[in-house]
């Protein structure tokens, strides 16, 4: 009877720490593909941050190029006027 009693508890020893082994693995398998989604995200941030940085920058020379067309336009009017044109 010990003997079966022995053998028995290998046996779920054994089927445990299978189990447990294999848990693990996927575990492992799905923290891995966690890791590689969360660097792909932070890519994809990191590109889009670059691109909102270079619209900002192009929006602002936009803005300073019709700044200075309108400045332009000013100086014309008031030199009209001074010169009675």
């Amino acid at each position: 009877m010990k003997t079966r009693t022995a053998l028995t508890y290998v046996v779920v020893a054994v089927s445990l720490i299978g189990f447990t082994t294999s848990t693990w693995a996927v575990d492992m398998g799905s923290m891995k593909q966690q890791v590689e989604t969360v660097k792909g995200q932070a890519e994809k941030v990191k590109k889009e941050g670059g691109e909102t940085a270079q619209s900002a920058k192009d929006l602002k020379a936009q803005d300073a190029m019709k700044n200075a067309g309108e400045m332009k336009d000013e100086g014309k009017k008031l030199k009209d006027a001074v010169t009675g044109k």
